[in-house]
Protein backbone atom coordinates (compact mmCIF):
# COMPACT_ATOMS: atom_id res chain seq x y z
CA UNK A 1 0.00 0.00 0.00
CA UNK A 2 1.14 3.54 -0.82
CA UNK A 3 0.51 6.36 1.66
CA UNK A 4 -0.72 9.33 -0.40
CA UNK A 5 -0.57 12.88 0.94
CA UNK A 6 -2.65 15.51 -0.87
CA UNK A 7 -0.90 18.78 -0.05
CA UNK A 8 -2.03 22.31 -0.81
CA UNK A 9 0.38 25.25 -0.79
CA UNK A 10 -1.98 27.88 0.60
CA UNK A 11 -0.76 31.42 0.06
CA UNK A 12 -1.37 34.99 -1.02
CA UNK A 13 0.59 36.87 -3.69
CA UNK A 14 2.55 40.10 -3.88
CA UNK A 15 0.73 40.67 -7.16
CA UNK A 16 3.50 42.71 -8.76
CA UNK A 17 3.70 45.14 -5.82
CA UNK A 18 7.51 45.20 -5.95
CA UNK A 19 7.40 46.44 -9.54
CA UNK A 20 4.45 48.83 -9.20
CA UNK A 21 4.27 50.73 -5.88
CA UNK A 22 0.65 51.68 -6.63
CA UNK A 23 -0.38 48.03 -6.38
CA UNK A 24 -0.98 46.25 -3.11
CA UNK A 25 -0.34 42.60 -2.24
CA UNK A 26 -3.24 40.30 -3.13
CA UNK A 27 -5.24 39.35 -0.05
CA UNK A 28 -6.78 36.11 1.15
CA UNK A 29 -10.10 36.59 -0.64
CA UNK A 30 -8.81 36.04 -4.19
CA UNK A 31 -5.67 33.93 -3.63
CA UNK A 32 -6.70 31.65 -0.76
CA UNK A 33 -10.49 31.56 -0.89
CA UNK A 34 -10.70 32.09 -4.65
CA UNK A 35 -13.75 34.32 -4.30
CA UNK A 36 -15.51 35.10 -7.58
CA UNK A 37 -18.75 36.91 -6.86
CA UNK A 38 -20.57 34.84 -4.24
CA UNK A 39 -18.72 31.59 -5.01
CA UNK A 40 -15.39 30.24 -3.81
CA UNK A 41 -12.92 28.34 -5.99
CA UNK A 42 -9.97 28.24 -3.59
CA UNK A 43 -9.53 26.13 -0.47
CA UNK A 44 -13.30 25.95 0.25
CA UNK A 45 -13.85 24.09 -3.04
CA UNK A 46 -10.71 21.99 -2.57
CA UNK A 47 -12.06 20.88 0.82
CA UNK A 48 -15.54 20.30 -0.64
CA UNK A 49 -14.16 17.89 -3.24
CA UNK A 50 -11.96 16.09 -0.75
CA UNK A 51 -14.85 15.65 1.66
CA UNK A 52 -17.20 14.42 -1.09
CA UNK A 53 -14.83 11.47 -1.39
CA UNK A 54 -14.11 10.94 2.30
CA UNK A 55 -10.59 12.37 2.05
CA UNK A 56 -8.57 14.90 4.04
CA UNK A 57 -5.78 17.16 2.84
CA UNK A 58 -2.73 18.86 4.31
CA UNK A 59 -2.74 22.61 3.78
CA UNK A 60 0.73 24.16 3.99
CA UNK A 61 -0.32 27.63 5.13
CA UNK A 62 1.86 30.66 4.40
CA UNK A 63 1.77 33.00 7.42
CA UNK A 64 4.43 35.70 6.92
CA UNK A 65 1.95 37.58 4.73
CA UNK A 66 -0.07 38.37 7.85
CA UNK A 67 1.91 41.59 8.38
CA UNK A 68 0.61 42.86 5.02
CA UNK A 69 -3.08 42.13 5.53
CA UNK A 70 -5.93 43.61 7.51
CA UNK A 71 -6.36 42.40 11.08
CA UNK A 72 -7.72 38.82 11.32
CA UNK A 73 -8.00 38.44 7.53
CA UNK A 74 -5.58 35.54 7.38
CA UNK A 75 -6.90 33.82 10.51
CA UNK A 76 -10.47 33.97 9.20
CA UNK A 77 -9.43 32.50 5.85
CA UNK A 78 -7.50 29.66 7.51
CA UNK A 79 -9.99 28.85 10.30
CA UNK A 80 -12.11 26.40 8.23
CA UNK A 81 -9.10 24.12 7.64
CA UNK A 82 -9.18 22.81 11.21
CA UNK A 83 -12.91 23.36 11.64
CA UNK A 84 -13.60 20.99 8.75
CA UNK A 85 -11.15 18.35 9.96
CA UNK A 86 -8.24 18.96 7.62
CA UNK A 87 -4.56 19.36 8.47
CA UNK A 88 -2.73 22.70 8.63
CA UNK A 89 1.06 22.89 8.45
CA UNK A 90 3.64 25.64 7.93
CA UNK A 91 4.62 27.26 4.63
CA UNK A 92 6.87 30.32 4.37
CA UNK A 93 7.62 32.78 1.57
CA UNK A 94 10.30 35.09 3.03
CA UNK A 95 9.55 37.63 0.28
CA UNK A 96 6.51 38.81 2.32
CA UNK A 97 8.75 39.44 5.32
CA UNK A 98 11.23 41.43 3.25
CA UNK A 99 8.50 43.40 1.48
CA UNK A 100 7.14 44.42 4.88
CA UNK A 101 10.64 45.37 6.06
CA UNK A 102 11.22 47.59 3.03
CA UNK A 103 7.80 49.27 3.00
CA UNK A 104 8.10 50.03 6.73
CA UNK A 105 11.52 51.61 6.20
CA UNK A 106 13.32 48.93 8.23
CA UNK A 107 15.46 47.75 5.32
CA UNK A 108 16.73 49.33 2.11
CA UNK A 109 15.95 47.61 -1.17
CA UNK A 110 19.62 47.58 -2.08
CA UNK A 111 20.30 45.54 1.08
CA UNK A 112 17.88 42.76 0.20
CA UNK A 113 19.45 39.31 -0.06
CA UNK A 114 19.66 37.78 -3.54
CA UNK A 115 16.84 35.33 -4.30
CA UNK A 116 15.25 36.46 -1.03
CA UNK A 117 12.26 34.11 -1.36
CA UNK A 118 14.43 30.98 -1.07
CA UNK A 119 14.78 30.41 2.65
CA UNK A 120 17.55 27.85 2.16
CA UNK A 121 19.85 30.45 0.64
CA UNK A 122 19.62 32.75 3.64
CA UNK A 123 22.08 32.65 6.57
CA UNK A 124 21.31 29.88 9.07
CA UNK A 125 20.42 32.29 11.89
CA UNK A 126 18.03 34.14 9.57
CA UNK A 127 16.36 30.87 8.64
CA UNK A 128 15.86 30.04 12.32
CA UNK A 129 14.52 33.53 12.98
CA UNK A 130 11.99 33.30 10.14
CA UNK A 131 10.90 29.80 11.19
CA UNK A 132 10.40 30.97 14.78
CA UNK A 133 8.37 33.92 13.56
CA UNK A 134 6.31 31.66 11.32
CA UNK A 135 5.68 29.20 14.15
CA UNK A 136 4.56 32.02 16.46
CA UNK A 137 2.04 33.30 13.91
CA UNK A 138 0.93 29.73 13.18
CA UNK A 139 0.29 29.16 16.89
CA UNK A 140 -1.75 32.37 17.11
CA UNK A 141 -3.94 31.22 14.22
CA UNK A 142 -4.26 27.48 14.92
CA UNK A 143 -3.45 27.17 18.62
CA UNK A 144 -0.70 24.59 18.13
CA UNK A 145 2.80 24.15 16.72
CA UNK A 146 3.21 22.83 13.17
CA UNK A 147 4.76 19.41 12.75
CA UNK A 148 5.65 19.81 9.06
CA UNK A 149 7.05 22.50 6.77
CA UNK A 150 7.34 23.27 3.09
CA UNK A 151 9.53 26.09 1.82
CA UNK A 152 8.08 28.56 -0.64
CA UNK A 153 9.28 27.76 -4.17
CA UNK A 154 10.66 24.50 -2.68
CA UNK A 155 13.59 26.75 -1.75
CA UNK A 156 14.99 24.79 1.19
CA UNK A 157 18.57 23.62 1.58
CA UNK A 158 20.19 21.05 3.84
CA UNK A 159 20.79 23.85 6.35
CA UNK A 160 17.02 24.43 6.41
CA UNK A 161 16.57 20.91 7.74
CA UNK A 162 19.02 21.75 10.53
CA UNK A 163 17.03 24.92 11.24
CA UNK A 164 13.79 22.93 11.36
CA UNK A 165 15.38 20.57 13.86
CA UNK A 166 16.38 23.56 15.99
CA UNK A 167 12.80 24.91 16.16
CA UNK A 168 11.29 21.47 16.72
CA UNK A 169 9.58 20.68 13.40
CA UNK A 170 10.17 16.98 12.59
CA UNK A 171 8.95 16.77 8.97
CA UNK A 172 9.75 18.67 5.80
CA UNK A 173 8.32 18.33 2.29
CA UNK A 174 10.39 20.83 0.31
CA UNK A 175 12.50 18.42 -1.74
CA UNK A 176 11.29 18.55 -5.35
CA UNK A 177 13.76 16.93 -7.73
CA UNK A 178 12.21 18.72 -10.73
CA UNK A 179 13.41 22.02 -9.20
CA UNK A 180 16.92 20.95 -8.16
CA UNK A 181 18.60 23.07 -10.82
CA UNK A 182 16.31 25.99 -10.11
CA UNK A 183 14.87 26.92 -6.70
CA UNK A 184 15.27 23.72 -4.65
CA UNK A 185 18.66 24.09 -2.97
CA UNK A 186 19.07 20.56 -1.62
CA UNK A 187 21.69 19.50 -4.12
CA UNK A 188 23.79 17.49 -4.59
CA UNK A 189 21.13 14.95 -3.55
CA UNK A 190 19.91 12.88 -6.47
CA UNK A 191 16.30 12.61 -7.57
CA UNK A 192 14.27 10.37 -5.29
CA UNK A 193 10.74 9.85 -4.04
CA UNK A 194 11.88 7.96 -0.95
CA UNK A 195 11.67 9.60 2.51
CA UNK A 196 15.05 10.19 4.13
CA UNK A 197 16.31 11.67 7.37
CA UNK A 198 18.77 14.45 8.12
CA UNK A 199 19.50 14.72 11.83
CA UNK A 200 16.15 14.80 13.63
CA UNK A 201 14.15 15.85 10.56
CA UNK A 202 12.49 13.57 8.04
CA UNK A 203 12.31 14.74 4.43
CA UNK A 204 9.19 13.54 2.58
CA UNK A 205 9.85 14.45 -1.09
CA UNK A 206 7.25 15.82 -3.47
CA UNK A 207 6.70 12.94 -5.88
CA UNK A 208 8.30 13.40 -9.29
CA UNK A 209 8.33 11.24 -12.41
CA UNK A 210 10.31 11.04 -15.64
CA UNK A 211 8.98 12.22 -18.99
CA UNK A 212 10.47 12.18 -22.48
CA UNK A 213 13.32 10.02 -23.73
CA UNK A 214 17.05 10.24 -24.36
CA UNK A 215 18.48 13.73 -24.13
CA UNK A 216 14.94 15.13 -23.86
CA UNK A 217 14.23 13.28 -20.62
CA UNK A 218 13.13 15.47 -17.71
CA UNK A 219 11.33 15.41 -14.38
CA UNK A 220 7.81 16.53 -13.54
CA UNK A 221 6.27 16.93 -10.06
CA UNK A 222 2.94 15.32 -9.30
CA UNK A 223 1.10 18.65 -9.33
CA UNK A 224 -2.64 18.54 -10.02
CA UNK A 225 -2.75 21.67 -12.19
CA UNK A 226 0.34 20.69 -14.21
CA UNK A 227 -0.20 17.03 -15.12
CA UNK A 228 -3.04 14.99 -16.60
CA UNK A 229 -5.42 12.69 -14.77
CA UNK A 230 -3.80 9.71 -16.47
CA UNK A 231 -0.38 10.79 -15.20
CA UNK A 232 -1.71 11.26 -11.66
CA UNK A 233 -3.18 7.76 -11.66
CA UNK A 234 -0.42 5.98 -13.55
CA UNK A 235 2.38 7.43 -11.41
CA UNK A 236 0.64 6.15 -8.27
CA UNK A 237 0.11 2.75 -9.85
CA UNK A 238 3.77 2.56 -10.84
CA UNK A 239 4.74 3.64 -7.33
CA UNK A 240 2.74 0.71 -5.98
CA UNK A 241 4.43 -1.74 -8.35
CA UNK A 242 7.88 -0.35 -7.56
CA UNK A 243 7.33 -0.71 -3.82
CA UNK A 244 7.34 3.03 -3.09
CA UNK A 245 5.88 3.67 0.36
CA UNK A 246 4.93 7.34 0.09
CA UNK A 247 3.59 9.67 -2.59
CA UNK A 248 3.12 13.42 -2.27
CA UNK A 249 0.61 15.13 -4.57
CA UNK A 250 0.45 18.91 -4.51
CA UNK A 251 -1.58 21.86 -5.74
CA UNK A 252 -1.93 25.54 -4.84
CA UNK A 253 -4.85 27.28 -3.19
CA UNK A 254 -5.46 29.10 -6.50
CA UNK A 255 -5.09 26.01 -8.71
CA UNK A 256 -8.76 26.15 -9.74
CA UNK A 257 -8.48 29.71 -11.07
CA UNK A 258 -7.59 31.23 -14.42
CA UNK A 259 -6.14 34.67 -13.86
CA UNK A 260 -5.92 37.37 -16.50
CA UNK A 261 -3.66 39.63 -14.40
CA UNK A 262 -1.20 39.43 -11.50
CA UNK A 263 -3.53 41.37 -9.22
CA UNK A 264 -6.26 38.69 -9.42
CA UNK A 265 -8.68 41.36 -10.67
CA UNK A 266 -10.02 39.20 -13.51
CA UNK A 267 -10.48 35.53 -12.71
CA UNK A 268 -12.46 32.60 -14.05
CA UNK A 269 -12.84 29.05 -12.74
CA UNK A 270 -10.51 26.53 -14.37
CA UNK A 271 -13.09 23.82 -14.95
CA UNK A 272 -10.55 21.46 -16.53
CA UNK A 273 -8.44 21.34 -13.37
CA UNK A 274 -11.52 21.15 -11.14
CA UNK A 275 -12.82 18.13 -13.06
CA UNK A 276 -9.37 16.52 -12.99
CA UNK A 277 -9.10 16.88 -9.22
CA UNK A 278 -12.61 15.52 -8.66
CA UNK A 279 -11.89 12.48 -10.84
CA UNK A 280 -8.55 11.93 -9.12
CA UNK A 281 -10.22 11.98 -5.69
CA UNK A 282 -12.78 9.50 -7.02
CA UNK A 283 -9.90 7.26 -8.15
CA UNK A 284 -8.38 7.40 -4.67
CA UNK A 285 -11.74 6.67 -3.04
CA UNK A 286 -12.28 3.62 -5.26
CA UNK A 287 -8.79 2.30 -4.56
CA UNK A 288 -8.52 2.78 -0.80
CA UNK A 289 -7.17 -0.75 -0.46
CA UNK A 290 -4.13 0.31 -2.54
CA UNK A 291 -3.71 4.00 -1.77
CA UNK A 292 -4.23 5.27 1.76
CA UNK A 293 -4.76 9.04 1.88
CA UNK A 294 -3.11 10.51 4.98
CA UNK A 295 -2.19 13.89 6.42
CA UNK A 296 1.11 15.00 7.93
CA UNK A 297 -0.44 15.20 11.39
CA UNK A 298 -1.08 11.44 11.17
CA UNK A 299 2.54 10.42 10.59
CA UNK A 300 4.02 8.41 13.42
CA UNK A 301 7.18 7.36 11.57
CA UNK A 302 7.80 7.43 7.82
CA UNK A 303 8.20 4.11 6.11
CA UNK A 304 11.80 3.48 5.14
CA UNK A 305 12.59 1.75 1.86
CA UNK A 306 15.52 -0.63 2.21
CA UNK A 307 16.47 -0.36 -1.44
CA UNK A 308 16.78 2.33 -4.04
CA UNK A 309 13.55 2.71 -6.02
CA UNK A 310 13.52 4.21 -9.54
CA UNK A 311 11.19 7.04 -10.45
CA UNK A 312 7.98 6.32 -12.32
CA UNK A 313 8.21 6.93 -16.08
CA UNK A 314 5.55 8.26 -18.42
CA UNK A 315 7.46 8.20 -21.71
CA UNK A 316 6.67 10.61 -24.54
CA UNK A 317 3.11 10.31 -25.83
CA UNK A 318 1.03 10.96 -22.70
CA UNK A 319 3.07 14.05 -21.63
CA UNK A 320 2.95 15.37 -25.22
CA UNK A 321 -0.84 15.04 -25.31
CA UNK A 322 -1.08 16.74 -21.94
CA UNK A 323 1.00 19.68 -23.18
CA UNK A 324 -1.40 20.22 -26.10
CA UNK A 325 -4.40 20.26 -23.77
CA UNK A 326 -2.64 22.62 -21.37
CA UNK A 327 -1.72 25.00 -24.17
CA UNK A 328 -5.36 25.30 -25.16
CA UNK A 329 -6.54 25.58 -21.58
CA UNK A 330 -4.21 28.50 -20.90
CA UNK A 331 -6.42 30.64 -23.14
CA UNK A 332 -8.31 32.71 -20.59
CA UNK A 333 -11.75 32.55 -22.16
CA UNK A 334 -11.83 28.79 -22.80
Amino acid sequence: MVDVYITVDTECSLGGAWENPQWKPVGAGPAILGRIGSRFYGIPLIMDILEEHGLRGTFFTEVLVRDLLADSELAEAYAPIHQRGHDAQLHLHPVFHYYHQVTQGLLRREDLPPRMDLIGGLPFDTQVELLKKGCAIFQEIFGSMPSAFRAGCYGASMSTLDALGKVGIPYDSSFNAAYLRDSCLMGPREATNIPWRSGSVWEIPVTTFETGAGTMRGLKPLEVSAVSLRELQEVLEQAERLGQSTAIVMLHSFAFLKRADVQFQKMRPDHLVIRRFRKFCNFLQRNQDRFRVMTFSEISKPKENARKIPLARMGVLVPAARKLVQAANRIYWI
